[in-house]
């Protein structure tokens, strides 16, 4: 079967309610494709390329004389069934993050994060510099003026925050402390959680903080 004849074939079947799918989705009984003519190995290679897939209803909720074709649906996007061309599935799951800080000092701010925090320059141009910060990629842009948020612009995740915290000091660091915040001697808060945490400042203000899970 080609894609026509399946989009005819699927198109042309009474969409099922019997099972729970996401809105904008239709569900078509795998029975009534295969008795309709269709090829079970063609239906299903061609409901993936749409982004569907394959739903199998729980057994309790069967008919006691179902087989196990009866307890099967495609579930695929509406417009599927309705031609033209397959849904785009979303890339960006699947794509690297890159992440933005701003400064108003390129050479100011390559120090810091390159000899402070300790991270390897990857590319530098006269409006941004980038890092490796553990494979992924941050980027920090020039700017005329920097809007320091009122809270955290990055982190990290630390295994050790008090480690971390000594060695970064001894790297120039200083950490910050907060009215009102129960910090040890180290500038660490503890989460009622559990989680530790623990901020510092670049040289735009950027709020900048380690946390321990």
């Amino acid at each position: 079967m080609d894609d026509e004849q399946i989009l005819a074939l699927l198109a042309g079947i009474e969409p099922s309610d019997a099972i729970p799918i996401p809105p904008g989705f239709r569900a078509v009984p795998v029975r009534a494709a295969v008795d309709a003519g269709g090829d079970p190995d063609a239906l299903e290679a061609w409901v993936k390329s749409r982004s569907g897939w394959t739903k199998r209803m729980p057994a309790q909720f069967m008919a006691p004389d179902a087989t196990a074709l009866d307890a099967l649906f495609y579930v695929l996007p509406g417009k599927a069934l309705e031609g033209g061309p397959p849904p785009v599935p979303p890339s960006l799951p699947t794509s690297d993050l890159v992440a933005f800080v701003a400064t108003t000092n390129l050479a100011v701010a390559r120090t810091f994060y390159e000899k402070a925090l300790g991270l390897k320059v990857t590319g530098e141009s006269p409006i941004a510099i980038t890092f490796d910060a553990n494979a992924t990629t941050l980027r920090i842009v020039a700017v005329p003026k920097v809007t320091v948020a009122p809270y955290t612009a990055i982190g990290w995740s630390v295994t050790d925050i008090a480690k971390t915290v000594r060695e970064l000091i001894g790297r120039g660091v200083k950490f910050e402390n907060f009215d009102g915040v129960d910090q040890d001697e180290l500038g660490v808060w503890k989460s009622p959680g559990g989680a530790q945490v623990a901020w510092f400042k670049d040289p735009d203000g950027n709020t900048l903080s380690l946390t321990q899970f």
